[in-house]
């Protein structure tokens, strides 16, 4: 059995409300079967939230995939994701040295 090689893409997400936004954010990224790597949230006084996660998937998953599947929420106001080339360049080097 073969295992799929995996990216890792951060998402960049400014939330309408903090709290609905981030639930459905990690909700999401688990229900697709995303792994979590990390998780950061900035909240301003007005509710409005800037959320940073890093998520391992699939490289048969481009990162406009993801942003569109978590930005389909009212919550989201705008979401952004990227490979993240810096990690992806890594483990390209590890799997040669392997």
């Amino acid at each position: 059995m073969s295992v799929e090689p995996m990216q890792e893409i951060v998402v960049e997400a400014i939330l309408n409300d903090s709290y609905d936004g981030a639930i459905r954010l990690l909700g999401d990224a688990q229900r697709f079967g995303f792994e979590l790597r990390s998780f950061a949230l900035t909240a301003r006084m007005d509710g409005i939230a800037s959320a940073i996660i890093t998520l391992r998937v699939p490289t048969s998953v481009d990162a406009e995939l993801v942003a569109t599947r978590l930005s389909r929420h009212p919550a989201m106001q705008r979401v952004n994701a990227r490979a993240d080339i810096g990690k992806a360049l890594l483990n390209g080097q590890q799997a040669a040295a392997a």
